[in-house]
């Protein structure tokens, strides 16, 4: 299953035309279903958009299921304002970084498929910056791009969800001077994504759909040791299956043996840490 959180209709009409999506009967959102995917309007704003992602997820999730399941993920899409005009206006990037402008934190989402995207990182403002604000140095930023919502969708989707099943999608509609609020444009922009962020969601869902079919019981039992000796954290352990399962498509063999991790004692934290490292690197660069 595929949730997708836009801040504006005007964003989300394009998913909703591609997919054929229907509007659910819901009170407090515009909320858009289709067959394997969910598609919510949560207005502008972080809090918006975090109030309109644990809506969305604690609607649809099974009670006991919340925690890091292993066949859905989320992705929030919508413009952003970019002050480099290396990026062009229309240009999608995948996010690798979100910061909170007002808190100063900082959020990763762990990408381990591969994509067609440029990778870049947002900021997220609790209101509109425009381009003379940096300019000027009245607002410092620490990111390549602007936006409103990024931030709190993430931090509401991590409270359900391993940092590998949460994306973020930020395409270029302006330079941080924009007078006029188009709705058009902004849905042009959209629309000219939707191949590229298709193909991005094809290889999710063949990630969610095939987990069960690609991994053999020894495997499962090998990995879930590996997770005991390592003392592997609950999202570090979302990785090593994640990672698991791409090797197994991309190479089509089976897993390398694992076994010396078995063996190792991990007293601290690093040791176990430098172990799962040597792991992502036979997993996904083998």
């Amino acid at each position: 299953m595929i949730y997708i959180v836009t801040a504006l209709p005007c964003e989300a009409s394009p998913f909703i035309e591609r997919y054929g999506l229907k509007r659910d009967d819901c009170r407090h959102f515009s909320l858009y279903r289709g067959q394997d995917m969910s598609l919510i309007v949560s207005g502008v704003g972080k809090m918006a958009s975090a109030i309109a992602t644990t809506y969305m997820l604690a609607r649809n999730l099974k009670p006991g299921q919340a925690g890091g399941e292993e066949d859905l993920a989320i992705i929030n899409i919508g413009v952003c304002g970019a002050l480099h005009r290396r990026y062009l206006i229309g240009a999608p990037l995948l996010i690798h970084k979100v910061v909170d402008h007002e808190t100063g934190k900082q959020y990763f989402p762990d990408i381990l498929i591969e994509h067609p995207f440029e990778e870049g990182s947002v900021e997220t403002h609790n209101h509109v910056i425009r381009r003379q604000d940096v300019l000027s140095g009245r607002v410092e930023l620490q990111a390549d791009l602007v936006d409103m919502e990024a931030s709190g969708f993430f931090q509401a989707a991590s409270r359900f969800l391993a940092p590998h099943q949460i994306y973020v999608i930020k395409v270029v509609g302006d330079y941080l001077d924009v007078a006029d609020f188009d709705r058009q444009r902004i849905a042009r922009c959209i629309s000219r994504t939707l191949d590229a962020v298709d193909g991005f969601i094809t290889q999710i869902e063949g990630l969610c759909t095939t987990e069960g079919d690609v991994l053999t019981s020894y495997e499962r039992r090998q990995l879930e040791d590996v997770k005991q000796s390592l003392r592997l954290t609950v999202t570090q352990g979302h990785q090593l299956m994640d990672m698991a399962r791409r090797y197994k498509l991309r190479t089509g063999r089976s897993l390398p043996d694992l076994s010396e991790f078995i063996q190792i004692e991990v007293r601290i934290k690093a040791e176990g840490k430098k172990a799962f490292e040597r792991i992502r690197r036979l997993l996904l660069y083998e």
